[in-house]
């Protein structure tokens, strides 16, 4: 029976970091199918910009940028700011749209003063109006005059059609704190001025591109999705591209969703920009978009993400109007929780398929955490100790139950001779060997479950911490001691290739310890040799996680050194008291049998 639930627990344990760890790494082999897909996927798209006109050479004409089509206005750009103490937002009048927002408190690289820009790495500017056709992007080209501007608010004008304008109005707000820092606020209207109805086919607005970031190499947070009031939907940037060892997908040059889209968005593991429209949409459309190679002239692919909406005929003398308001900020949930349609989902800390209540339990969890975190963080200031004392919390929480079970272990441990002895008076027969284990147990008033439950419990609380942090803006280029950068492998030199990350060995020293001062539950040689290699095996699952989760577990890990060492010094002072008295607690290695009278 307690081979039985140990090898449960086991099992449990790798399948969820299994899925951990195939979410956050795939194989190199598996890596270098990708990169070989995009490669196709940039020549191919590097012949068809050819062919539209819109390649342009690199700096260092080493290779040709590929960017979404540029709107060519029939007058020279002008760039218009709004700006408070957190956001600046460039407009342009080539579509009436958003050049780039730059987050003023955000650095793009560690160590450097310029401040992240969302969509800076692609001409085609966000809030844009395009037409769809078929699979193809139509950009509404043209230039926009500037109708009006305040310190808060522009407006731009510009005629669509003879007597039709369509005006396009952006509002910042001033507020410090709060969504609103990040959130712009915006109308479309087409006015029609002339003496007929005006039809207009599907208008659809861009979001914007979002751009890989170092820390998600996989782009396994670089999604493409839509809210529809029950689900967050969505698409990541590996679904476009295709391929797959078990469950082989081919490359997408697109996906549209027909739906009730109460938003959509495209982010990172960082960013987004989630556009919300005072009434719900019909269709979102998510795409994904060339950008220039990186430094190593790999092709590095960009999502872009815009939201459909239908527009009723215009009567004469009539508008139709697009009310909607853009979050594009930094994914920091105390922000988005205060937007008011389950926004903070692309925080992504859960999920709701296939695990449904499993996983909306991690996402409260994720949430929990998070706040209590971010509330510990503005006492200690440090992250890093923030997460040291959010472990030393949960711990203590659980510290009873944790107790508890190490009890029981110590227990099991000490019934392991009376054990085998009924192993080997029993072993030809199951049912009785069943039989008088229970009895044992039962007697010393032992639960074999509970050794494994802290151990099940703390899964959900592991994949929790894992998301929780996975998307946590705030950890980007965080200190802690020699580990530059929470979100990332604490990376302190490479040997011939290979990273040397000393935060996973730490973890790896003290789960061996743990493991060392822990009693053995089980007489099965197998488990016993399974329990020496799971510090290896978790070492290799957690090796490239990030440094802030590794921290975590690290620091869990010591707690149960000193749980385990208290638990230790009691038994021993257990057993000293029981040699002195004479009385042992294991007296008999098995019930006998009860004889029957004739």
């Amino acid at each position: 029976m307690d081979k039985k639930n140990t090898t449960i627990g086991v099992i449990l344990l790798l399948v969820a970091l299994g899925l951990l760890y195939w979410q956050d790494r795939q194989s190199s082999a598996y890596e270098a199918e990708q990169a070989r897909q995009r490669q196709e996927y940039m020549q191919q798209a590097v012949a068809a910009a050819t062919d539209a006109g819109v390649v342009k050479a690199s700096p260092d004409k080493a290779a040709p940028v590929v960017e979404a089509p540029a709107l060519r206005g029939d007058a020279p750009e002008q760039i218009a700011v709004l700006e408070n103490d957190f956001l600046r937002v460039e407009f342009t009048t080539n579509g009436g749209a958003i050049k780039q927002a730059i987050f003023k408190t955000y650095p793009a690289v560690q160590g450097e003063d310029a401040p992240y820009a969302f969509n800076g790495e692609s001409t085609y500017p966000a809030m844009a109006v395009d037409l769809w056709d078929g699979g193809k992007v139509i950009p509404q080209t043209g230039s926009y005059s500037i109708a009006s501007k305040t310190e808060t608010k522009i407006v731009f004008r510009r005629q669509v059609s003879p007597g039709v304008i369509m005006e396009r109005s952006y509002e910042i707000s001033l507020v410090k704190e709060g969504a609103d820092t990040y959130t712009i606020r915006h109308a479309t209207a087409l006015i029609n001025q002339s003496q007929s109805p005006y039809s207009q086919s599907p208008l659809y607005i861009d979001l914007g591109i979002s751009t890989p970031d170092k820390a998600d190499s996989y782009g396994y947070n670089l999604n493409a999705g839509y809210f529809n009031g029950d689900s967050f939907i969505y698409d990541r940037i590996g679904d476009f591209q295709g391929g797959g060892w078990i469950f082989h997908k081919d490359p997408k040059s697109h996906v549209e969703w027909t739906d009730n889209i109460v938003w959509a968005t495209t982010k990172n593991q960082f960013f987004a920009a989630i556009l919300t429209p005072a009434k719900p949409a019909q269709r979102v459309l998510a795409r994904p978009i060339p950008l220039a190679p990186d430094k190593e002239g790999k092709a590095v692919m960009g999502l872009a993400t815009a939201i459909g909406f239908d527009i009723p005929t215009i009567a004469p003398g009539q508008r139709a109007d697009l009310s909607m308001s853009c979050y594009i900020g930094p994914k920091e949930y105390r922000r988005l929780a205060q937007l008011t349609d389950h926004q903070d989902k692309v925080m992504q800390f859960g999920w709701s398929k296939p695990f449904g209540f499993l996983g909306n339990f991690v996402a409260f969890v994720g949430k929990l955490f998070y706040t209590c975190l971010c509330a510990i963080q503005s006492a200690v200031v440090n992250w890093g100790l923030a997460i040291i004392a959010m472990t030393i919390l949960i711990r203590l929480v659980f510290w009873p139950l944790t107790a508890k079970a190490a009890e029981s272990s110590r227990k099991m441990a000490r019934l392991q001779k009376p054990l085998k002895e009924i192993q080997e008076k029993y072993k030809e027969d199951p049912k009785k060997r069943n039989e008088a284990t229970l009895e044992l147990w039962k007697k010393h008033k032992i639960n074999p479950l509970a050794g494994c439950l802290p151990v099940l419990i703390q899964i959900p609380i592991f994949i929790a911490f894992y998301y929780m942090l996975r998307g946590a803006s705030e950890l980007r280029f965080a200190h802690f001691l020699w580990i530059s950068d929470l979100s990332l492998p604490d990376t302190v030199a490479t040997v011939f290739g290979f990273p040397l990350n000393i935060m996973p060995l730490l973890m790896g020293v003290s789960m061996f310890y743990q493991m060392h001062l822990a009693p053995s539950p089980s007489t099965d040689p197998m488990q016993a040799k399974i329990m020496k290699f799971m510090p290896i095996i978790f070492l290799f699952f957690c090796y490239m996680f990030s440094s802030g989760l590794v921290l975590y577990w690290t620091i869990s890990n010591c707690m149960s050194i000193v749980q385990q060492l208290y638990t230790n010094r009691k038994r021993d002072q257990e057993e000293a008291a029981e040699a002195a008295s004479g009385n042992k607690m294991i007296d008999k290695a098995a019930p006998k049998k009860k004889s029957r009278k004739k």
